[in-house]
């Protein structure tokens, strides 16, 4: 037989971290933009333990190109983002433009996947 869990007890031990409505807006203009211009075509919001993540990717079936995380109270830097490029960290900041204005610099770099005809 299985084992019983109080949920309530269960739910206040987790904390739940996500983006506000600005933060939202924010990361939702980036993105916007990058689409317009051939760069992204897809993107995830994620729940874990202790953090908010928000991932971009190119295409629907590969791994993220970028990421943004918000650390919840659980972590040493709680409220800080996180921008991540293939995995790798590329700027820490309690300010989410920092952080978008770091992706959106490697992303001119990034070349788009297919070119407009004028």
């Amino acid at each position: 037989m299985g084992t019983l869990f109080d949920l309530a007890k269960y739910r206040k031990a987790k904390s739940f971290v996500h983006f506000d409505r600005a933060e939202l807006m924010r990361l939702m203009n980036t993105y916007s933009r990058q689409v317009a211009s051939g760069a992204w075509r897809d993107y995830a919001i994620d729940h874990l333990d202790g953090m908010a993540m928000f991932s971009i990717f190119r295409s629907a079936h590969e791994t993220p190109l970028f990421a943004v995380i918000k650390l919840g109270p659980e972590h040493k830097n709680a409220g800080q983002f996180l921008a991540l490029h293939s995995g790798e960290r590329i700027k820490q900041s309690s300010d989410i433009n920092n952080v978008l204005e770091a992706i959106e610099k490697r992303a001119r770099k990034v070349i788009p996947l297919f070119k407009t005809h004028s």
